[in-house]
């Protein structure tokens, strides 16, 4: 399986952190309440998922308990081997692959990703090509940070004075005294020590976010009807694709609430399945 030469380096960025980023999901609670939030937002059912940028498989196993079949790809080899190893599932496929590497026009009832886009060289293009793997009547979701510009200027200044790594090993400082009120001693130390060790900081200054415009401009291009939510680890992408008109079958899909927001006729056939930084 050949890699692209960024995604060459994004591999082996994560595969020197795989152990790490695996245990630190394990201890993050925003992590378990982005867990109870995409559950909230899958059907009920389905025949087949996708999870771009699987990591070490946790969205992967919700995907599983209501899809026939979940594709889980990553470009670390060491977080798929994680993965096989401490979440297989029969209907879980994982794979190292490029975002770019996967192909099928049109064959996922679902697509979602998590954390990922801004580890891509081109967002646009990356955009654009998720697009062409939704099914008609299937359901997008991606998950991410985006870059927020301070307005207060003393904020500003400290961005523009002080070193990346610093500013990071000073919010894990910060974050320890706050994880300090809310768990164990020995949790809240082993957070602030994960996430202050020297390859985790490598691989935290190579991240290049995107502004919420840089997404606002892509999406209204691309994902017409798309929708902007806030999460428990950043900004959603949700989108509906338009179903297609050749047969009929209905998915229902689920408000956070529980409740059905949203009910419509995928059409299908009688045995049928339902990177450089730019914005192009």
């Amino acid at each position: 399986m050949r890699l692209s030469e960024p995604g060459r380096a994004q591999a082996q960025s994560f595969d020197r952190v795989a152990a790490d980023y695996d245990r630190l999901g394990e201890l993050n609670d925003r992590e378990h309440r982005l867990g109870i939030w995409l559950e909230q937002m899958l059907p009920a059912t389905g025949r087949r998922a996708l999870d771009l940028g699987c990591g070490t498989g946790r969205h992967a196993v919700l995907l599983a308990e209501r899809f026939e079949q979940v594709d889980a790809i990553d470009v670390s080899a060491s977080m798929i081997k994680l993965a096989q190893s401490r979440r297989p599932r029969p209907n879980i496929t994982y794979r190292q692959a490029d975002l770019h590497g996967v192909d099928g026009a049109g064959r996922y009832d679902l697509v979602t990703s998590t954390l990922t886009l801004h580890h891509v060289p081109s967002l646009g293009r990356a955009l654009s090509h998720i697009r062409t793997l939704v099914a008609p009547g299937g359901r997008m979701i991606l998950v991410d940070v985006y870059h927020a510009a301070p307005t207060a200027w003393p904020r500003q200044l400290l961005q523009r004075i002080v070193p990346l790594r610093p500013r990071l090993h000073a919010l894990a400082i910060l974050r320890l005294s706050v994880n300090l009120s809310k768990h164990e001693p020995a949790t809240a130390w082993e957070i602030y020590r994960l996430s202050t060790r020297r390859h985790w900081l490598d691989h935290l200054v190579s991240d290049q976010f995107f502004s919420r415009d840089e997404l606002e401009r892509s999406s209204a291009v691309l994902f017409p009807g798309h929708r902007l939510l806030d999460t428990p680890r950043g900004l959603a992408l949700l989108w509906d694709a338009p179903p297609d008109h050749s047969g009929r079958r209905k998915q229902a899909w689920l408000a956070p609430s529980g409740a059905e927001i949203k009910v419509h006729c995928e059409d299908v056939h009688a045995g049928g399945h339902a990177g450089e930084r730019t914005t192009g």
